[in-house]
């Protein structure tokens, strides 16, 4: 597959979709690790600038988009591969995860990756294509040098990266165990969380959205699911988990 710098993994999307020639009547079949009906807002405003979206399979679907959740892998590629359709992999979160062998963007058309939601960066994304070579035309000569050269920077420390966000992710259902808070997903063979996820039947997850974003913290909530989702990166603590139980507990007691 052919590799091309982007902006972001929302520009990679709509390149992607671009390079697809889809039609307003058209639709994108939207296919998640969890089988929930939350979508991010990036990925479904960036496909209604081309055509609908559906999260079932229909005489309309004309491509169908893959999001393996939060670095949490949606093993059906493989299966999805029977409809003879353009398959666009959504790894934002899933760079460096792996579920027994299965690795996003093997099996697609496109695969999409977030370096800012992987390394200590505020943009940047990757897009591999099948065959070709795309190019974002309005990102700089100069951005895509630096993106380059972070991605050789960054990549080097891959094994640093995955092992540390696994370590996060135990220290973080251990904390939260402890405070009657159950993960939504758990690492499964290879997988590398991008964020921790707990259940929280019941609760006022939108009013603890706003409280935790009001104090700096990046979260929010797996719509559909009474779940809530925090940061899990290479340099989160036990100082900073400790932190948002504390901050959460506090603001649902």
């Amino acid at each position: 597959m052919e590799l091309t710098i982007t902006a972001s993994a929302t520009a990679a999307l709509d390149l992607a979709l671009r390079d697809l020639g889809l039609t307003p009547d058209d639709e994108v079949w939207i296919v998640t690790t969890s089988g929930n009906k939350y979508i991010s807002g990036c990925v479904t405003r960036t496909i209604e600038k081309y055509c609908r979206w559906s999260r079932e399979h229909s005489a309309r679907t004309a491509a169908i988009l893959v999001n393996h959740e939060f670095g949490f892998i949606a093993t059906q590629v493989k299966e999805l591969t029977s409809y003879n359709l353009p398959i666009i992999e959504d790894a934002a979160y899933s760079m460096y995860s792996e579920n027994n062998g299965v690795l996003p963007g093997l099996t697609g058309d496109y695969a999409i990756f977030s370096m800012a939601k992987m390394f200590p960066m505020q943009a940047g994304g990757l897009l591999f294509a099948k065959d070709k070579t795309l190019v974002q035309q309005d990102l700089s000569p100069d951005a895509v040098s630096y993106f380059k050269s972070c991605y050789k920077f960054y990549n080097k420390y891959r094994r640093h990266i995955s092992a540390a966000r696994i370590d996060a992710f135990a220290k973080y259902v251990d904390a939260f165990g402890d405070a009657d808070f159950e993960p939504r997903f758990i690492p499964f063979g290879g997988e590398v969380p991008g964020a921790f996820m707990f259940s929280a039947p019941g609760a006022d997850l939108g009013g603890l959205k706003v409280f935790m974003q009001g104090h700096g913290i990046e979260c929010s909530v797996f719509y559909g699911e009474d779940a809530f989702y925090l940061p899990c990166h290479q340099n989160i603590s036990t100082q900073h988990i400790d932190y948002f139980l504390t901050l959460i507990k506090d603001f649902l007691k």
